[in-house]
């Protein structure tokens, strides 16, 4: 029924619209979400593999869901559309059973992961394309109606779009997806078990085969902590799929001093599915004998006589479920026997009640050794084959299973120079075939994912392997624009995004973090075997595809991505990119190294698109064909040309990049953007690089929704310019110093003082470029600091030391401060007590600094410090504990302040980070 009713076109609509205008729909505003249970303790789904592929049809309905969500609100609240007689209403009903059927879609989270869910995947897989395609739908419609008002003379601040003729579409929508929501939960009740694995499976230890490398450090940490008495008798190792979590339990498990001390050891595979009564029947198999009893009291019984007064391990090994570890735990409790057992579990997720350990990557160094080992033995490579050997061990990235197979390919191979070169080659089939092989190891951790999640981390694979870091300052804004991840609840997206990305590195481990609090500063990344997995199943869902060559398929792709530029200029792929999927893309992402010549975005056909990130390609014009994207909403470009008055038509817009090839300017001459900037009502992020926003030309131009704004001069910071910015939180500043002004001794940071009246500013940022430090100013505009500031950064000013002491007595809030260029000068800076109270990170780049001298009261929370190129620096003169400090960095700095931060690190016992490229 569900797909005969896929199959069949309900929808067709006319395009002619009513001028007549309706307010958007109170009803959808005040629509509230419901909460998302992102910090839930646990949560658990289900895979089944197929006989062909580890791939399933993976749940993509509840981000199409979100996607159509994002774009019904977007017309009917756009300030710039107006709808037509009864058009709010008409899309009402499509809005709600949206919100209905996530709901219904979220069910399937808390599912068991003994559940097969191949019809499941399969109903979730035609919600999706029905969606999608009333979503394009929608979308051509409003298209439609636009375009040619956008053509016309007549003033084009408000577009009349009239949503009648989709009356029935959006009916018979509404009705098919209910049908279809109701069969998806029928199938998801209804989802069989899988069986469970015998016992004599789960108890097979299966030995120890090789040593293991590395890990020496976690293996006597886990190992101690098991013997030693204490309170926490469980103890969990968890970490990614393939970083060695079984085989260092296994080391633990048989090392000597275990056996010794533990008269009773049990190891069980615990895996997807395994039921308390199997899990006491597997314990007991290995300290009693096997039993056959299904009576779990007589086998708790049986369990506490056997263990009672005795040290016994227990290893639960690849545990997916909290629920038998629990009601074991709960059991050992009961029955006052717990004190004499020790729980070792590994599992590729946190959640486990105890103390819990998490394996991380090899080194290089570690990698280098296990993947000789692994193809040479025990003698490792020969000479002719090392310098290759290391290079292919760090194409690995750290991750042991990766690097064994990769062995298991190279030993089948011919060993010589020549073939391991090809090996390093990109795309090589070696890599190919071994991050084909280790995926059906990896899929269940990316398949048992929350819905929120899965969408977000398949984006992750458009990056580049293992250089593209995620910076989620930045890929916060991508996102929101791509619409597919949906804000739940009342925190802003930022936080959203920001815990979503805590999760999926903390929880779950399949993004790595240095760091152990993941910020909107920190940054983060995805192993490359994780990023092949994510652009496999991206594509073959038609989620997002990343050009390889002239020949991919891209039939119906809704993103395309490439990381390298020069595939859109090839005749047969923006041709491949007009037919076949122009109509329905949504994203371009040119992630390659900068291009010297710009892309053809006229010839490809594009009408839908709503992120094109193009700024490492260079245009010298502005591309026409982009004023015709009227559902932008993010757009990065590297182009030195002007801007059209033009740019206003795209009014769903909320992050505006532009950037310029090179720094070079007429003398004299001052580059603003169009007026017309005062239009796009959406804007939410403006960088414009080399150039300034016009002073409006009417009183009630303004940006209410701009938060940030960046690459600007100071000629718009002025009254005129900033008054009608009033939400702005972040300001970056740009000054580029006349050089044929040899005599102007004018202060830099006059006529800034406006900036003091911007009551919502937490972040500014002043920087001169290429400074010549020829003056010294006697005095500093204090005035032009909000005390609101929590991060400052400034370059290239030359201003004293003693004024920076001013500054921070100024801004009783700041907590990230950043000098560099000779932001300030003077061979000493002390600090006063008082200053910095909250200030938690401080970093100095390039600087004549010789001594630095905190005195007691000042930085009390200052935790992390970088001293990057201060080749004079002598002295951290600390006269008073500073204990909480967590990490000092030096970079390229005099070696007398390395060895002074030696011995200032013996007594405060602080990480220092070293680099130096003397």
């Amino acid at each position: 029924m569900v797909v005969s009713l896929i199959n069949t076109t309900l929808w067709r609509a006319s395009s002619q619209p009513l001028i007549l205008s309706i307010a958007p729909s109170k009803s959808l505003s005040s629509h509230r979400l419901p909460p998302l249970p992102i910090s839930s303790p646990s949560t658990t789904t289900t895979t089944t593999t197929t006989t062909n592929s580890y791939f399933n049809q993976v749940m993509a309905a509840y981000g199409a869901a979100a996607s159509l969500k994002n774009t019904i609100q977007r017309i009917l609240q756009s300030s710039r559309i107006s709808l037509v007689s009864h058009s709010p209403q008409i899309l009402q009903p499509a809005y709600d059973q949206m919100c209905r059927l996530q709901k219904v879609l979220r069910l399937l989270d808390k599912t068991s992961c003994s559940n097969i869910r191949t019809e499941v995947n399969a109903a979730d897989e035609l919600i999706k394309e029905a969606v999608w395609e009333f979503e394009d739908l929608l979308e051509s419609h409003v298209l439609h109606q636009i375009l040619p008002q956008l053509e016309s003379e007549r003033d084009n601040l408000s577009f009349f779009v009239d949503l009648q003729s989709l009356q029935h579409s959006v009916d018979c929508f509404v009705k098919m997806v209910k049908m279809m929501e109701f069969e998806y939960f029928i199938e998801m009740s209804n989802m069989p078990e899988e069986e469970g694995e015998p016992i004599s499976s789960r108890i097979d230890f299966g030995g120890i085969n090789s040593k293991m490398v590395g890990l020496s450090d976690e293996f006597e940490k886990a190992r101690d902590y098991l013997l030693e008495g204490n309170n926490d008798n469980n103890y969990s190792i968890v970490g990614m799929a393939g970083v060695g979590k079984t085989t260092l339990a296994k080391h633990i498990f048989e090392d000597s001093s275990i056996r010794s001390h533990f008269e009773l050891r049990a190891w069980v595979k615990v895996g997807r599915k395994c039921e308390f009564n199997q899990l006491l029947r597997c314990i007991l198999a290995q300290v009693v004998a096997q039993r056959d009893d299904d009576d779990e009291a007589e086998l708790v019984g049986i369990l506490k006589e056997r263990l009672s007064g005795k040290n016994c391990l227990i290893v639960l090994d690849d545990v997916w479920e909290e629920q038998a570890i629990n009601r074991l735990t709960s059991c050992l409790q009961e029955n006052n026997i717990v004190g004499s057992i020790r729980s070792l579990v590994t599992s590729r997720q946190l959640g486990f009640t105890g103390v819990f350990q998490r394996v991380r990557l090899l080194n290089l160094k570690e990698s280098k050794k296990l993947l000789g080992e692994k193809v040479f033995g025990e003698e490792g490579f020969p000479l002719q084959l090392e310098e290759l050997g290391e290079k292919i061990a760090k194409k690995c990235e750290g991750l042991p299973l990766m690097i064994v197979t990769v062995a298991e390919l190279l030993s089948k191979a011919d060993k010589t120079p020549e073939y391991w070169t090809e090996v390093l080659k990109q795309h090589s089939s070696v890599f190919v075939e071994a991050y084909n092989q280790i995926s059906e190891v990896l899929f269940p951790s990316y398949d048992y994912l929350p819905q929120q999640f899965k969408m977000l981390f398949l984006y992750m694979g458009t990056f580049r392997r293992s250089t593209d870091m995620i910076y989620p300052s930045f890929h916060t804004n991508l996102l929101n624009a791509e619409g597919f991840l949906e804000r739940i609840g009342e925190e802003s997206f930022e936080d959203f995004f920001v815990e979503c990305l805590r999760r999926l590195c903390f929880w779950y481990h399949l993004v790595l973090n240095t760091t152990n609090i993941l910020s909107m500063s920190d940054e983060c990344r995805v192993h490359s075997c994780w990023q092949h997995l994510c652009k496999v199943e991206g594509s073959r869902i038609k989620f997002m595809h990343v050009l390889q060559s002239c020949d991919d398929a891209i039939k119906d792709q809704r993103r395309l991505c490439a990381h390298w530029n020069t595939l859109f200029c090839l005749k047969q792929v923006y041709n491949s990119i007009k037919n076949d999927c122009a109509s329905t893309a949504r994203s371009i992402l040119c992630y390659g190294p900068c291009h010297p010549y710009p892309i053809p975005i006229h010839a490809m056909g594009f009408k839908l698109l709503s992120v094109l990130v193009a700024n490492h390609v260079r245009f010298y014009h502005f591309p026409i064909a982009i004023l015709k994207l009227v559902y932008l909403r993010y757009l990065a470009l590297c182009c030195n040309g002007e801007f059209p008055p033009a740019i206003s038509n795209l009014f769903h817009l909320k992050f505006l990049i532009i950037e310029r090839h090179m720094r070079i300017k007429k003398c004299g001459v001052q580059s603003y953007m169009p007026v017309q900037i005062w239009d796009m009502q959406e804007l939410e992020l403006l960088t414009i690089s080399g150039r300034d926003l016009p002073t409006p030309n009417t009183d009630d131009a303004n940006l209410n929704k701009l938060l940030f704004l960046g690459g600007v001069s100071a000629n718009s910071c002025t009254r005129e310019v900033l008054e009608r910015i009033p939400n702005l939180k972040r300001l970056v500043i740009y000054v580029e110093l006349k050089p044929y002004d040899d005599d102007d001794e004018t202060n830099p940071l006059s006529g800034l003082s406006y900036i003091s009246q911007l009551q919502n500013l937490i972040v500014l940022g002043y920087v001169i470029l290429n400074p010549e430090i020829k003056h010294v100013f006697n005095t500093i505009p204090l005035s032009m600091f909000p005390s609101t500031l929590t991060d400052l950064h400034l370059s290239g000013l030359g201003y004293p030391w003693k004024y920076m002491n001013d500054i921070g007595l100024q801004l009783p809030n700041l907590m990230k401060l950043v000098l560099r260029c000779y932001a300030f000068r003077g061979p000493e800076w002390e600090i006063e007590s008082g200053s910095f109270l909250k200030l938690r990170e401080l970093r100095i780049e390039d600087t004549d600094l010789v001594q630095w001298r905190p005195q007691r009261g000042s930085f009390p929370e200052l935790d992390e410090v970088v001293l990057e190129h201060c080749y004079k620096l002598q002295q951290l003169n600390w006269s008073f504990d500073h204990s909480q400090i967590k990490c000092i960095g030096l970079v390229d700095c005099n070696p007398l302040a390395v060895a002074c931060a030696n011995q200032l690190k013996d007594k405060f016992s602080f990480e220092l980070v070293v680099k130096s490229s003397f």
